[in-house]
């Protein structure tokens, strides 16, 4: 362990020795040349960022081009200064406040290097007390978790090499107090006490010795055992706000006097008041009444307290009889020990037999089922064990297939999707929904057919749905249906929704208020208080006369980042957050409680997000950025008035910058619509610059976003802008059947209301560019306009008809649902309207093509077929058109391998620069490259 003095660093010295002497960049404000390629790798981007309890320091991650981060640490009060660590990162904060966690990784050369002489890779743990500024570094740290009250640390270290049964490694628990360590071997989990320095251990040593569960008292230094045993012991955890612990233990079958088995169970032990001077312990195994003759207690899904701790939910699976198969008991123990259910065994396959049977009756095709075959495999049916009274009840099976308890109410909730499954194969998934009785077991059909079931409110007094445009709820007690949105005047559908569905998606909900007293619902633009009981219900925001749309968010924290099942408190202060669509504001907003006059606090043009609030003081941390400014951590009090804290590349001033605005247009529908527009870095008025349009659905959202400057980012909006270009992503909407030709009737009118603004686009030098269903639009777009001096399109769909019949093989799944009711909008398949599919093929147009095309797609693409791109290149080729096609091998959709992102990167530009700017062809655009010239053919 090494101590050393904090390095903290006037930020503005620190920035003149790295980089520039320069604050934050402003527009208006940049230096005057581009910014050059070799620059890139410098380029930062804001990661993880921690408030300390008490609001006074903050700790962010600056991730960066080069792959080296830096954690820096700021003093709220004086954010000039900065503690820098070097590959820093994982900051935590101790609960009083006084120290923060950190790790501190290895640089990208020393892991290259480590790599060559085979040896690992290990992190170290800084420790940082913040009144003294003492710095502390422990090498070779896996992980660490502090105290409840925040006195110890426990420290994990890195498990030894070699081949080795267990999972347990040393662990280290550190006093910061006296800086006194007590080690602790072959520790595989621990957990902390809530609100008590009591660690409890789970041993798993070699050889299973001395394996067990143990409990430490920091405060005397006491240990005692809990429960041994020669076996594996795994999913240690403590029930909230008490001193009852559970954990499960691997059992052998005959150890139950039962007949020998193939597979593994567990047995799940309790322990109450497991911090007392007289525990109790039970147990739970395959002998207690309710667990269904061959069924086994897996330990794939662990074990779940519920909040008074008289119920726990656990996981059983269907066991395996020896003599179904032959069984090799270490590689039983390995399966076991990865925390994985053996597999079901079967009749061996001949060695050379690869057939598969694809049946046209299949619900899930084969190529489905083996995607999610791991899953299948470990597929568990839950039940509830009630602890006390020493029963279980299996609440899952084939008819109800998924099971959710609701805390605190006497039945769980079921649904079954079975009935209509030939629905599902090329539609939206149905189901039934069944209240299922947690005493007995027993199930009860209340609902058929619902799309949008939401499941029970959080006081378990009501089921929730959407259907027919409305919200209904069920009482549970009662058995009354009611349709609680019926008599208010808001719209609850997205009715500008343009996918081929029966039912437009809603807009959804925030969460249930205490007592199930009602429902939080958006329309558009707002926020609804909604009586379950269908009496009524009154908007809680006003943001549909300015065309703001309120969002209710929870700041908290200690919260989950959605509300889950926690109420929602009318008489707390109510937070939301706000964004105009059309000008592309973000911001937040506040109200005493709910239904009190709401205050708009932030609000900018500008992406304003991230908020949230110090645990034990009311100061608050949240993100600003934009296009033309690196997003950055403001901190302040409640109304959001605050001071910036962090400098995200402050070198930006020295280089030229591009700025962004809005441009509005109508298509041909008379849709009003907008784009996102990027003017060249170092822009001048009077010049005339080519323009790159990159296209997907709606990017009008993007343009408030800043993009770091990056050549593995090949499809990246800010290298564009520092090489000269324009770069425009206007938003393009549907009808229903004309997925292609709408790309058209959006695209050209947006394009001709950028050259109408007179800002110098050039109208001869204007590119087209996308990436799968981007690129589909760009290929069919070409083949029937000529607006575009040159396009590139990425991965995309040419033929309507033979991607119909295609497979998404990274899902397994098939493309023809994709076509009918999601992003294709086709509705219906081919056979129905042939003319549809031909009229939105590119590849049937091909002899229409006169833009130069570039396109560039994956041999192993699992969305959009490879043979897509074949196809239009055996038809470009045919028709004699200018086009070039880019074959990655081994890629999948994106390419993931550097040298392919370079490479990818590198052509776009050279395609664009010598189509759109005149610059000399490389032989490759002109002529081709002879295979044995090429990567491949050289090896």
């Amino acid at each position: 362990m090494v101590r050393s003095p904090v390095r903290v660093v006037c930020a503005a010295l620190l920035f003149a020795l790295a980089f520039a002497p320069s604050l934050h960049a402003q527009q208006g404000d940049e230096g005057v040349h581009p910014v050059p390629e070799e620059d890139y790798g410098k380029w930062e981007s804001l990661g993880q960022v921690a408030l300390s309890p008490d609001g006074t320091w903050l700790a962010a991650t600056i991730s960066r081009v080069d792959m080296d981060p830096e954690l820096r640490i700021r003093p709220v009060a004086n954010p000039d200064s900065v503690v820098v660590v070097p590959n820093g990162g994982g900051a935590e904060y101790t609960d009083d406040g006084r120290y923060l966690l950190f790790r501190i990784g290895v640089g990208e050369e020393e892991r290259e290097a480590l790599g060559r002489r085979n040896e690992p890779v290990r992190n170290a743990m800084g420790i940082l007390d913040l009144a003294t500024g003492e710095r502390t570094e422990v090498p070779a740290v896996a992980s660490y978790g502090a105290s409840p009250d925040g006195r110890f640390v426990v420290m994990r270290q890195y498990a030894p090499g070699g081949d080795r049964e267990s999972r347990g490694v040393d662990l280290v628990v550190h006093e910061f107090a006296t800086g006194v360590r007590v080690p602790f071997g072959g520790v595989a989990e621990y957990a902390w006490q809530d609100d008590a320095n009591r660690l409890a251990l789970l041993i798993d040593a070699e050889g299973k010795t001395g394996n067990g569960v143990m409990l430490w008292d920091a405060e005397t230094g006491r240990i005692r055992a809990i429960h041994t045993d020669a076996a594996r012991f795994s999913r240690l955890e403590w029930r909230d706000d008490s001193g009852d612990l559970a954990f499960m233990e691997e059992i052998a079958g005959d150890a139950l006097g039962e007949e020998a088995w193939a597979d593994t169970t567990w047995a799940v032990h309790v322990v109450r008041g497991a911090d007392s001077e007289s525990p109790a312990r039970l147990t739970l195994d395959t002998k207690v009444d309710g667990v269904p003759d061959a069924y086994r207690i897996a330990q794939w899904g662990g074990i779940d307290w519920s909040e008074d701790g008289t119920r726990m939910g656990i996981e059983l699976k269907r066991r395996v009889a020896a003599d179904a198969c032959e069984s090799d008991a270490d590689e039983e123990e390995t399966e076991a020990e990865a925390g994985q259910d053996a597999a079901d065994c079967e009749d061996e396959p001949e060695d050379d037999l690869t057939v598969e049977i694809w049946h046209a009756d299949d619900i899930d095709i084969v190529p489905t089922q083996k995607v999610r075959a791991n899953g299948e495999r470990r597929a568990t049916e839950s039940a509830l064990w009630h602890i006390d009274t020493g029963r279980v009840v299996k609440l899952e099976d084939d008819l109800t297939e998924s099971v959710s308890v609701v805390e605190g109410a006497d039945f769980a909730v079921g649904t079954d999707e079975t009935p209509y499954d030939r629905e599902r194969m090329f539609g939206p998934a149905y189901r039934d929904v069944y209240v299922v009785d947690v005493e007995t077991g027993e199930k009860e059909r209340v609902l058929e057919r619902k799309e949008y079931f939401f499941g029970a409110s959080t006081g378990g007094s009501y089921l929730f749905w959407f259907e027919d445009d409305h919200y209904w709820t069920y009482d549970v007690a009662s058995g009354e249906t009611v349709n609680i949105t019926a008599g208010l005047d808001g719209v609850f559908v997205d009715v500008d929704d343009d996918h081929t569905v029966e039912q437009k998606p809603p807009f959804r909900y925030a969460g249930w208020l205490e007592d199930d007293a009602a429902v939080l619902i958006y329309d558009k633009h707002d926020v609804w208080r909604v009586a379950p009981d269908g009496s009524g219900g009154e908007r809680v925001t006003d943001g549909a006369a300015d065309n703001v749309r309120y969002r209710w968010t929870r700041i908290d924290p200690d919260r989950p980042f959605i509300s889950g099942p926690t109420p929602i408190d009318p008489d707390a202060e109510q937070w939301f957050t706000i964004y105009d669509d059309w000008r592309e504001m973000w911001g937040y907003a506040r109200a005493d409680a709910l239904g009190d006059e709401v205050e708009m606090l932030a609000f900018e043009e500008a992406r304003v997000s991230n908020l949230d609030r110090a645990a034990n003081a009311d100061v608050f941390m949240w993100r600003v950025g934009s296009f033309e400014d690196s997003p950055d951590v403001f901190v302040g009090e409640a109304d959001l008035r605050g001071t910036q804290i962090t400098r995200t590349n402050p070198f930006q001033r020295d280089y030229a910058w591009g700025r962004a605005e809005l441009v509005e247009y109508t298509n041909e529908w008379g849709d009003r619509l907008q784009g996102s527009l990027y003017y060249p870095a170092g822009y001048t008025e009077g010049e005339q610059y080519p323009m790159i349009t990159y296209i997907y659905e709606i990017r009008s959202n993007a343009v408030r976003s800043y993009q770091v400057p990056d050549e593995e980012s090949y499809y990246n909006m800010q290298d564009w802008v520092q090489d000269g270009y324009f770069v425009f992503q206007p938003d393009i909407v549907y009808q229903d059947r004309d997925p292609g030709v709408s790309a058209v009737v959006n695209i050209e009118p947006a394009v001709q209301a950028v050259l109408d603004l007179g800002i110098g686009v050039d109208p001869d030098a204007l590119g087209l560019i996308g990436h799968s269903w981007g690129g589909y639009q760009t290929t069919f777009f070409v083949t029937q306009s000529d607006l575009f001096a040159a396009a590139v399109a990425g991965a995309p769909l040419t033929n309507m008809f033979s991607m119909y019949l295609s497979i998404y093989w990274n899902t397994g799944g098939t493309d023809a649902r994709i076509f009918e009711i999601s992003q294709g909008r086709l509705e219906v398949p081919f056979w129905e309207d042939e003319e549809a599919y031909h009229r939105n093929s590119p590849v049937f147009h091909i002899e229409n093509m006169n833009t130069p095309l570039l396109m560039a797609q994956g041999t192993e693409d699992g969305a959009v077929d490879f043979n897509q791109g074949v196809e239009f290149f055996n038809a470009a080729r045919r028709a004699d058109k200018d086009f070039v096609f880019l074959v990655y091998n081994d890629e999948n959709h994106g390419f993931t391998k550097d040298a392919n992102q370079l490479d990818y990167h590198r052509r776009i530009n050279e395609w664009f620069g010598h189509y759109l700017k005149g610059d000399p062809p490389p032989d490759w655009i002109t002529r081709g490259v002879p295979y044995l010239e090429q990567p491949g053919g050289r090896r």
